[in-house]
């Protein structure tokens, strides 16, 4: 009850005020997330030549955007922000593709105090909707989201039961939650209209 009523105050609070937050408050940080990971990977997919590029390099943005959340001065507004990161990425892949692979061991480890949008989504009263669509997933999406979220196992462990890298299964987390979001928010958007 009470992370819902922390949501809502949350939801209220400007991108300004939240980014003047985000580098010593990670539940700011993944508000600003949650508010423009889809439009960022729109515009990082206008871009590039797939969606698994503009996935990786989505991630990529908001990694560097956590890293460098106390170097945000308030000057233009944060999305601006962030785009530039974008850009600049964008611009980055470009120079690098060809001459080397991106690492993916550098995505970050971070444990959300608060469940997950698709954990949350399990223990409230759309569950079963959730896991009938984590079973359209692709396979290896699929098998990382159940191992995670219904198992609880750890990015370690699922690693070694997968045979992957902690990078890589990171990324399928990542991908599984993006295809996710979408399908809930298209269901979303039909039940309103």
């Amino acid at each position: 009850m009470q992370i819902h009523a922390v949501d809502e105050v949350i939801h209220e609070v400007d991108d300004e005020t939240l980014a003047a937050l985000a580098a010593e408050d990670f539940e700011a940080f993944a508000q600003l997330y949650r508010r423009h990971e889809c439009v960022v990977f729109r515009v990082v997919r206008s871009r590039t030549p797939s969606d698994d590029v503009a996935e990786d390099i989505t991630a990529h943005v908001f990694f560097k955007a956590l890293l460098k959340a106390e170097e945000w001065r308030g000057e233009g507004s944060y999305r601006s922000w962030l785009y530039g990161i974008a850009r600049n990425a964008v611009s980055t892949w470009r120079n690098q593709k060809g001459r080397a692979d991106v690492v993916l061991e550098v995505v970050p480890d971070l444990e959300d105090p608060v469940p997950s949008p698709p954990a949350q989504v399990v223990i409230g009263e759309e569950r079963d909707l959730i896991w009938r669509r984590v079973s359209e997933l692709p396979d290896a999406q699929r098998e990382a989201v159940v191992l995670r979220y219904m198992k609880e196992l750890s990015i370690d462990e699922i690693a070694a039961i997968t045979k992957r890298t902690k990078g890589a299964v990171r990324i399928l987390l990542h991908r599984a939650r993006c295809r996710l979001r979408r399908q809930m928010e298209s269901k979303e958007e039909e039940t309103i209209k």
